[in-house]
């Protein structure tokens, strides 16, 4: 029976998921472990540059993986064929590579897992296995989405959010990151080897409080900004975006191996994804190029044009193009 009086919960808006049709679980790695088992595969191709947390699954069911190479544009270099048992992962990496992802669609069909944790607000193609995180855009302790068409019978738990709240609390309460950045990592290694359960009334609420559209286009905006004003630096080839591709951040490519520091030291937190990928390729491969120099600018939605201009100008500032110059000779 629902209750009537009492104290007031924390208010939230009422409204909708973005992805309203999804299988709603705790976290995007239970995603993948929730599609092996449902689908019995034996085997699954992974891209070296990913997370080492993406096979945390295969480990826990006994799975095999291989790995395969990307070419510096994040496309896959793969020319076998599958068995019907196994299976292709592919990452739209920062989300910038949906072409990718509809050529691969067409080459694998059912046989890909499209992983979209990069690419929250690009709309799944029918039948194709694929993963969402939100937590990759939005502050929330924990939850993922899952598109599929092959469903568990099991009962899985609800999430409890609770105790994953710390570090997005303190970040408003203080009003900046370094505050609760411990209280981040303790956080981060929380979430390893969770078991599959189903999202957390916390999470399904905050989700269903967020105004998705007005968010996608400030966050599409300020990627548009950078590349309007950095693209003729930018080293990094980007594909011919549809018009409502919403990235991730702002991928810029620059072997200045200063440059990370000095954003940083002017409090633009630039992130390093997937050091663990440095530990199994070469140094003269395109993922270790990727990991090093393509910087991922921020740019999402809580920012607007003047912070996209702090950030331009400090990558401009005076040094970064003679540095870049020598290095390249």
């Amino acid at each position: 029976m629902k209750e009537i009086g009492g104290y007031f919960e924390l208010q939230l808006r009422k409204g909708e998921h973005y992805h309203k049709g999804a299988v709603r679980l705790n976290t995007a790695r239970n995603c993948l472990e929730y599609i092996l088992r449902a689908k019995k595969y034996k085997k699954i191709y992974i891209p070296y540059l990913n997370s080492e947390v993406i096979r945390e699954p295969m480990k826990k069911l006994g799975i095999e993986y291989e790995f395969y190479s990307v070419d510096l544009k994040i496309d896959p270099l793969f020319d076998r064929e599958l068995a019907p048992d196994e299976v292709f992962l592919y990452s739209d990496i920062y989300g910038i590579k949906c072409n990718t992802v509809g050529k691969l669609v067409k080459r694998f069909g059912k046989q890909l897992i499209v992983d979209n944790t990069h690419a929250f607000f690009s709309r799944p193609y029918e039948g194709i296995d694929t993963i969402y995180s939100p937590r990759k855009f939005f502050g929330l302790p924990d939850g993922a989405y899952l598109y599929t068409d092959t469903l568990l019978n099991d009962e899985f738990e609800q999430d409890m959010s609770i105790p994953r709240m710390t570090h997005l609390m303190k970040r408003i309460e203080y009003g900046n990151a370094g505050a609760a950045y411990r209280d981040y990592l303790d956080y981060c290694a929380g979430l390893v080897n969770q078991p599959v359960k189903r999202m957390s009334n916390l999470t399904n609420a905050l989700l269903a409080n967020i105004d998705y559209e007005n968010l996608k286009e400030r966050q599409i905006a300020n990627f548009r900004y950078l590349h309007s004003v950095l693209g003729k630096d930018n080293r990094y080839e980007y594909d011919d975006l549809p018009a409502d591709t919403c990235p991730l951040g702002y991928m810029f490519y620059s072997e200045d191996s200063g440059l990370r520091k000095k954003l940083i030291d002017n409090r633009i937190y630039v992130s390093t994804y997937w050091r663990e990928t440095l530990d199994l390729v070469k140094k003269d491969s395109a993922e270790y190029r990727i990991v090093n120099y393509l910087l991922p600018l921020p740019c999402d939605h809580r920012y607007d044009e003047e912070d996209m201009k702090r950030i331009v100008e400090t990558i401009r500032l005076p040094g970064l193009a003679k540095r870049e110059e020598m290095q390249r000779e």
